[in-house]
């Protein structure tokens, strides 16, 4: 059993839970109270099986006689009242709505956020239910709820659990009183939490059981997961194919997690001041990486140059090896027209004017960049679905990743795949 110990609420529910009816009624308590009346009754059925084969297999005897004991150990002691109760009592009171009624289910949202200081990051947990006794069970009927986290390492909660109130009350006043106490709350919340919930449940209608949407400081969702798991898939790795500038950056793409970003002064920017061609269009790349914090990643390629197959901190720009850069452009047999300057080469070429693949243009409004990322192999930035590119990853900006949790390194990863594509999204500007 999980210690939640070091866990205090900032909300309680303020119901006094009826232990019997939260025996009879939690789903979530009585699948462990299931799994160890089952683990008693086949704990019982191989020691019959083993004192039956005792005179004919004295191996098998053997191996059900430690079935036996294995089931035995599974299935003895019981959830004390104390904690049933303690689930209900000290657990953090957080808004829920009935967002399905065929199945029952009800969604939740909570603040995942372990230590201040840190960007706030909440989850919507899908729990689907088979009763809700009290309730009208009507869609967005709003379902207050008492919940436990879960927590390992670092700044953040990995996960957390929704408890219904009426599953530990009949007492229809307490469950008011706690509505009324979550509707004075939300007025401090820069979204109305309960309209959030209704978004994302529009959003992602084929969550399963146990599921949870993760969202960032400004309630927009940037993975889902499930309850036990320490990881998340990541969303948001793509770019879209005709890149809308007009919509406000919040609405494409969310930065998952706390960073450490250096406020850099524009004195500071190391723009180039030799009088080159295209000095102009370079400056602003090099000003467009530093907005989007991804300047190393330009600035920095493999360090026995762009053929030697070694490690690779960066792309391959002007910025990043001048000399090897214009050189590789110009045996590319590429030939630009006037204006048009190259500004990444990867696998093929990327210029003010759009891609070069095989030798042929793809303006801007025919790409669409994706990346993949793990701690191993870095970043991968993939062109139309085809890798483009495989780089080292950039934890410089971050406090040590020795103290985080899986979940949290997991973010440092999103983060810096999704400020690559911001800077990526917004090339085509600089033509």
């Amino acid at each position: 059993m999980t210690d939640y110990s070091q866990f205090e609420a900032s909300i309680k529910s303020g119901i006094h839970p009826d232990t019997k009816r939260i025996r009879k009624m939690d789903e979530i308590t009585g699948v462990v109270l299931k799994q160890r009346k089952e683990s008693k009754i086949i704990c019982v059925i191989c020691i019959i099986l083993a004192i039956a084969l005792f005179r004919f297999k004295l191996a098998l005897t053997i191996v059900f006689g430690l079935l036996a004991l294995f089931f035995l150990w599974r299935g003895t002691g019981q959830i004390p009242d104390s904690y049933l109760n303690e689930i209900y009592e000290e657990g953090l009171l957080v808004p829920g709505i009935i967002v399905k009624t065929q199945p029952l289910t009800i969604m939740a949202i909570a603040n995942l956020v372990a230590h201040d200081g840190c960007e706030t990051i909440n989850g919507c947990y899908n729990l689907v239910v088979k009763n809700l006794d009290g309730a009208k069970k009507e869609l967005y009927e709003k379902i207050p709820c008492s919940c436990f986290v879960n927590y390992s390492n670092g700044f953040y909660h990995s996960a957390f659990q929704p408890h219904p109130l009426h599953w530990g009350t009949s007492n229809k006043d307490e469950i008011t009183a706690a509505l009324v106490a979550l509707e004075e709350s939300n007025k401090e919340n820069t979204q109305d939490e309960w309209e959030v919930l209704k978004r994302i449940a529009s959003q992602f209608p084929d969550l399963e059981n146990g599921e949870i949407v993760l969202l960032d400081d400004n309630y927009m969702p940037f993975g889902r997961k499930t309850h036990d798991s320490d990881k998340y898939t990541p969303l948001n790795l793509e770019t879209p194919l005709k890149m809308d500038f007009s919509a406000p950056p919040a609405e494409q793409y969310k930065k998952p997690g706390t960073q450490n970003e250096k406020n850099t002064k524009e004195a500071d920017i190391p723009y180039i001041t030799m009088d080159i061609p295209g000095k102009d269009i370079y400056n602003k790349m090099i000003k467009l990486a530093f907005n989007h914090n991804v300047y190393q990643y330009i600035s920095r390629h493999c360090e026995y140059g762009p053929v030697i197959v070694a490690e690779h901190p960066g792309l391959f720009t002007y910025i990043s090896d001048q000399a090897q850069f214009l050189e590789h452009v110009h045996n590319s047999s590429i030939s630009l027209e006037e204006g048009e300057y190259p500004l990444i080469y990867e696998k093929c070429l990327i210029t003010t004017k759009g891609c070069y693949k095989d030798g042929k243009l793809m303006p801007w409004d025919s790409i669409k960049f994706s990346v993949k990322f793990n701690i191993l192999d870095g970043i991968k930035l993939c062109l139309n679905d085809e890798k483009f590119a495989e780089f080292s990853i950039n934890f410089e900006n971050y406090k040590s990743t020795e103290n985080m949790s899986k979940l949290e390194v997991q973010m440092v990863l999103h983060n810096e795949a999704l400020h690559i594509l911001e800077f990526l999204q917004e090339l085509q500007s600089l033509y």
